[in-house]
C-alpha cells in the first residue's frame, strides 16, 4: 500500500486564513471512536492521537498502550488495522504519513487515569501560579483524586489542585 496516496485530511485556506489545524481536529474527533474500537479489538488501547498539517508532508500520529507495554509488533499491528480503517473510511483526499507508537516511558499525564497509574512514581508537574508564571515540582507521586495531587518532595507532602497542573510526566530514574 502506498500511504502517500492514502486519504486523509485536506487543508485548505479561506480568505487567506489557514484553516487546516481546525478541520484536522474535527477530522480527529469523528474517527477517535472507531480507532479507539479498533485497538480495543486488539487489547491495546487509544493513549493519544495528533495530526500535524503540512500538505505533502502531513503526518497523523497515533500512540498506543496496554498493561503488558507496547511492543513493536503491536506498533506494525495496530498500523496495518489502522491504516486499513482509515482507507475504508475515505475521510479525505490528501497525501499523510501515519505514525503508531507507544507513549514511552516518561509519558506525558494528560488523563486521570495517566494520573493514577503515575501513583508510587516520581513525577515532574509544572505547575501554574496565580502570578502567571511557571513552578516545577518534582517528586513522588503518592496520592491521586479527581480535585488534588500529593507529591512527596523529600521534605512533608505537597498537596496540588489538579487545575494547577499544566504539564506533567513520569520521571525515568536509571539508578
Amino acid at each position: 500500500m502506498n500511504r502517500a496516496n492514502s486519504p486523509i485530511f485536506v487543508c485548505g485556506a479561506v480568505s487567506g486564513v489557514w484553516k487546516g489545524r481546525c478541520v484536522a481536529m474535527a477530522m480527529l474527533d469523528n474517527i477517535r471512536p472507531l480507532v479507539e474500537a479498533r485497538l480495543a479489538s486488539l487489547g491495546m488501547e487509544l493513549y493519544d492521537m495528533v495530526f500535524h498539517p503540512a500538505g505533502r508532508h502531513s503526518v497523523l500520529r497515533i500512540y498506543i498502550d496496554k498493561p503488558a507495554g507496547v511492543t513493536i509488533d503491536d506498533c506494525e499491528t495496530a498500523s496495518t488495522e489502522i491504516s486499513m480503517l482509515l482507507d475504508v473510511e475515505n475521510f479525505m483526499n490528501s497525501p499523510y504519513t501515519l505514525e503508531v507508537s507507544s507513549p514511552g516511558l516518561d509519558r506525558p499525564l494528560m488523563r486521570p487515569k495517566d494520573f493514577r497509574r503515575a501513583v508510587g512514581h516520581s513525577v515532574v508537574l509544572d505547575l501554574r501560579t496565580p502570578d502567571g508564571k511557571l513552578r516545577q515540582v518534582r517528586g513522588t507521586m503518592e496520592a491521586y483524586n479527581d480535585d488534588t495531587l500529593t507529591v512527596e518532595t523529600g521534605g512533608s507532602p505537597v498537596v496540588i489542585p489538579v487545575s494547577d497542573v499544566k504539564s506533567g510526566k513520569i520521571e525515568i530514574n536509571f539508578k
